[in-house]
């Protein structure tokens, strides 16, 4: 319970700033006089770390993809109750209704991927990227 309340409390902040950016990804108007950059609000590149090392179930069939972010290519799917090796948490995109999503490595393989915490046994990682 303690990590759901910490992960809901770090998630929060890049929630509203995707809320308040809208579905455009920009930012609204700068002051007069002030040139902004154009912010993403949707990157399939996410930066992660073998900091964790719980693991967990799917608890559907699953589709794991290349970035925290249900728009996020996905490269294949495991089947409901296959072990996921944990490394690490970030924020991303809704799915499920969460939006903490976990690097993970599917056991028995090489293969890794961003797996919505939603759909996983135990909400996910418990270490933040």
């Amino acid at each position: 319970m303690r990590n759901l309340l910490r992960k809901t409390l770090l998630v929060l902040p890049g929630v509203a700033a995707a809320t308040l950016l809208g579905a455009g990804g920009v930012a609204g108007a700068a002051p007069a006089g002030m040139q902004t950059e154009p912010v993403q609000t949707m990157s399939c590149s996410h930066s992660h770390s073998n900091k964790d090392s719980g693991e967990g179930r799917a608890k559907t069939d699953l589709r794991y993809r290349t970035g925290p972010h249900t728009s996020c290519a996905a490269p294949g799917q495991v089947g409901k109750g296959t072990l996921i090796y944990y490394h690490c948490w970030t924020a991303g995109g809704e799915a499920g209704g969460k939006h903490t999503w976990t690097w993970g490595r599917i056991a028995g393989t090489q293969t890794a991927g961003w797996f919505a915490d939603a759909y996983l046994s135990d909400g996910g990682a418990t270490k933040q990227c």
